[in-house]
């Protein structure tokens, strides 16, 4: 996985971050993060791993949460997460729920350009 590298094909990063500005940039909290984020689609990366692993970074420092990092050296396709399904579905604020509803399983993101610091709170 470490090899995997970033095809700038198709001019995506210049895409992602219209799209984000499109759907978040009336977001409560998405001027005090925008910032933040920017560079992630400014700088041409080399590695799929060390963007996300910086990504990662960003997000869990702007939600105030602390990590040990490790990475691994080797690779298991073995999924140990749970997600139960009868539990109810928490909701938080999303700029666009009067026009959609609320929309579970979004991203780190979605919560924080809607939440800001209580997003930590949510999670």
């Amino acid at each position: 996985m470490r090899d995997v590298r970033i095809s700038d094909h198709g001019n995506w990063r210049h895409q992602h971050w219209t799209a984000l500005m499109s759907s978040y940039g009336q977001s409560p909290f998405y001027e005090f993060y925008a910032d933040d984020f920017a560079p992630f689609y400014e700088k041409k990366w080399v590695f799929l791993a060390d963007f996300n692993e910086d990504l990662l970074r960003l997000v869990c420092q702007l939600m105030d949460i602390e990590v040990a990092w490790q990475r691994t050296t080797s690779y298991s396709n073995r999924h140990d997460w749970y997600m139960p399904s009868d539990e109810p579905v928490r909701t938080y604020y999303q700029s666009f729920s009067s026009r959609h509803g609320f929309l579970p399983d979004l991203s780190c993101i979605d919560l924080l350009f809607n939440m800001g610091p209580e997003s930590v709170f949510y999670l």
